[in-house]
Parts: C-alpha cells; structure tokens; sequence
C-alpha cells in the first residue's frame, strides 16, 4: 500500500462536484495517468468522522492499495484529479510520499 500526503479541493456542485460534502474514508478513484485506482481520502484521525468541505483545500492523507504500481509516478508535486466514474470531483497535488 502506498500512503501520501496530499492538498485536495473538492470541486462544488456547479463545477461538477458532489452534491454534498466529502467525508473523512471517503472511497473515490484516484486518476494516475489516466488509470483509476482505489483511493481512501483521509482527513485528520481516522476514527473521526471529519466532513470535508467543497471549494477549500484541504491537506489529507491518501492511502493507495494498489498504488506501489505506481510509485514511480506518484511522486511529490505530482498533480492528480479525484473521480467518480469518468466524473472529476477534486483536484489536488501530492505533497509527501
């Protein structure tokens, strides 16, 4: 499992976002190059139930299962989108691997 350190930004609801806020273990696809992997969106203690808002960045953590496939690419500064299907939902740049 590959786990990063990430600035995300949920996009709202007229720019093709969710119709409500995200959560804290969040399950959504994580576009690497155009491959959607499996990606759990992290924010703060796991335990917690965090809400995650819609137009502000926020720094979370990413937990990739499948993502060692694509450590040579998931690498600082690296700049991915969030989907749902073919659907983007957020924009964000990993900070840390």
């Amino acid at each position: 499992m590959l786990k990063i350190l990430a600035e995300v930004c949920f996009l709202p609801e007229n720019e093709g976002g969710m119709t409500r806020d995200a959560f804290s273990g969040l399950m959504v696809s994580f576009n690497v190059n155009g491959d959607l992997i499996m990606c759990k969106i992290i924010l703060g203690e796991e335990k917690e139930k965090k809400i995650i808002l819609r137009g502000e960045k926020h720094i979370v953590d990413i937990e990739l299962p499948y993502g060692e496939m694509y450590k040579d690419l998931i690498i600082p500064y690296y700049v991915f989108t969030l989907n749902v299907g073919k659907r983007v939902i957020a924009n964000g740049i990993v900070l840390k691997v």
